[in-house]
Parts: C-alpha cells; structure tokens; sequence
C-alpha cells in the first residue's frame, strides 16, 4: 500500500502516490481499489469491519487527537475539511468551490475509527439527482428543464453512531374516545367524549448504531432524508480510501452527539411504551430513562455533494454514497403552491355541500 501520503492538487483531496509510476492514485469508486490513471496500477485496500467501539462514559479525546491531519476551513461557507500531507491554502473546498480556504492547524481533531466507501459512482449520482429534481412537483418548470447535475464532488462527511442499552420506567394518563347519543327529538344527537386511564411500568430496549451527524452543512433532520446509512458495514478506518476525494471535519463533538442521540432513543422508547395501549389521546406520559454500556465509533460517511443556482440563490442537495438516495432543497413555484391550495379548497367545499344537503340543511 502506498505509504507516501501527499497532497498537492487544489481541489482539496487526498492524494496517494501510485507504486509503478508516481503518478497520483485515487480510489477508484466502480472497482473499489487504488488505481493510477496513467499507468493503470491497481492496488487492493483492506476490507475489514470494524468491531470495537468507545465506551462514551470513560472517553478522552486528547487519546484520540489525529496527528497527521491539517484542517481548513472555508469563510464562504464554514465548512470545515481535513487534509493530508502538503496542501496549498489555495485548496478548493468541496462544498461550494470557494478557493480562499484558511487554514486552521491548531483544531483538535479525532482519528475516525471507520469508513464506509463509496459505491455509488459519479454517473449513478447524476442519474438520481435528475430523477429526484423531475419529482418535486412544486420546483419551477424551468428549473426541471434546464437542470444539470454538474461538478458533483465526493466527500466524505463525519458521523457519530451509538449504541446503547436502556432501562426505562413510567407513568401516565391516556384517554380513550368514545361515542353516546344524548338528547331527544330535534335535540337528539353524538357527542364524543373521552374515558381516561393510568398507566405504570417499565420498558427495556437495545439500541445500535443510532447516527447522529456531525456536519456543519447540514441538520440532522436533512441528514435523516438522504437516508440511512449501512454503518455495521463499516471498514476499519483507512486514509487511503479517501485518495481523490474530500473529507469534512466534524462540526460537534461526541458529548454533543450523545445528547443528541439520547433524544432520538427517546422518541423511540416513547414510541415503543405507547404502542402497548390502546389510546387516542395523551394526557400526560413522565419517562424516566437510565443508559447504560454506552459506546460509540466516529465514522466516515459517502455523499456526493453538489449545488445548483437558480434567481441568484444558491440551492444544496446531496447523493448517499451508499444508497443513491437523494436529499436537499429546492425553489418553490408559487403560482403551483396557490393552485394546489385552491382546489383543495374547492374540494372542502364540495364535500361541505353535499354533506350539509344531505342532512337537509340547505
């Protein structure tokens, strides 16, 4: 495996030195190895999976700085990158093509334990985000036909997962509707009311690999809707996978991630104590969590990152490296956005009318 790590190119990538020739090598995304676009060297990488993780409670991150790492950061914006080896602070970055990046040495930073690869090529992504774009029913029709998925960049984005196991123990009040028909003659009628009941117990549950991500570009929200990512698949963390593509810095650290991920598994166990009953309505619902074993890996994730500028606004969307999956934002047009609220409108109506005459009330 290539040993000299350099990188001098201005887009920002890591660059591995090709064996046979010097040439620089990248990762080659179709037959997933090392290859040289010059003499055609190809070099196999290490496809371990990655097994140990850290326990969160008894975490340090001074024991985990990466030492070799040269972070830069981009004032247009604010993403910030890690690089390998010599760069030029004429660097690229791959999220919006600024080339006034700054670098920023004295950043701490975590060695990732694990990477996923990517398997999606370049050509797949571009199909996916024309397919996607096409799809969104309130984007401007000019927008849908001139839209061109151009200078797609691969980046490797930082994500922290988490496993966990939970012992929670609750309370609450629920209600229940239900229907009794009062009154007599014109005043006969339905009248819905509700039947509430406590509830007690506990509820246990396992969590593994709960993602939270640590990107400064996007939410976890936005995150979520580009879809989930396969992490038990993860590699043991190799710098060379990353030879020809970006890779982003994480923007939070891994108590913040764990605060956040904690909230995500409480969701889940309030999902999971509901759906024992049989309820319409929530009173209230107290639940006490403990966490305990608590363990997590940072891990590097595949997007295919690109943007698009439509009435001088610029527009983000992303590619999952892994699925093909498509997430970002797009304009709206307004004149579609008020049609559809008419005839929604004119629908409501129509259903009013028949129903009111149905009951003889016009």
């Amino acid at each position: 495996m290539a040993e000299e790590l350099e990188n001098k190119n201005l887009s920002g990538t890591q660059v591995v030195k090709c064996k046979s020739c010097g040439a620089d090598m990248y990762y080659d995304i179709e037959v997933r190895k090392l290859r040289c676009p010059y003499c055609d060297n190809q070099e196999d990488l290490p496809a371990n999976i990655f097994k140990d993780e850290h326990d969160v409670e008894s975490f340090n991150e001074d024991t985990l700085q990466c030492a070799d790492a040269i972070t830069y950061k981009c004032p247009n914006c604010h993403a910030i990158t890690e690089m390998y080896g010599e760069f030029s602070t004429s660097a690229k970055c791959p999220f919006c093509g600024a080339t006034n990046i700054l670098r920023a040495e004295d950043m701490k930073c975590l060695k990732p334990d694990a990477i996923l690869p990517f398997v999606i090529t370049n050509a797949l992504a571009a199909q996916n985000a024309l397919k996607w774009i096409k799809k969104r029913f309130f984007a401007p029709i000019k927008l849908k036909k001139n839209f061109k998925p151009e200078n797609m960049n691969s980046v490797y984005c930082p994500v922290f997962t988490f496993d966990s196991d939970t012992y929670s123990s609750y309370s609450g009040r629920l209600g229940k509707h239900y229907t009794v028909i009062v009154g007599s003659g014109n005043n006969k009628h339905t009248e819905t009311r509700t039947k509430y009941f406590y509830v007690r117990g506990s509820f246990s549950q396992f969590f593994d690999d709960v993602a939270i991500e640590a990107s400064a570009r996007f939410t976890q929200k936005e995150f979520v809707k580009m879809g989930a990512f396969d992490t038990f698949n993860s590699y043991e963390y190799k710098v060379d996978y990353i030879a020809g593509h970006a890779s982003e810095r994480y923007d939070k650290d891994v108590n913040q991630a764990y605060f956040e991920a904690k909230k995500a598994m409480d969701d889940v166990i309030r999902r999971g104590i509901l759906a024992k009953y049989d309820y319409d309505v929530i009173d209230y619902l107290d639940v006490n969590t403990r966490y305990y074993d608590s363990t997590f890996k940072y891990i590097l994730v595949p997007l295919w990152c690109c943007a698009f500028k439509f009435k001088e606004k610029i527009y983000n969307y992303y590619v999952n490296g892994r699925s093909g999956k498509v997430g970002g934002k797009v304009p709206v047009a307004i004149w579609k956005v008020a049609l559809t609220v008419l005839a929604g409108l004119a629908v409501v109506g129509t259903i009013a009318y028949f129903v009111l005459k149905a009951q003889g009330l016009i």
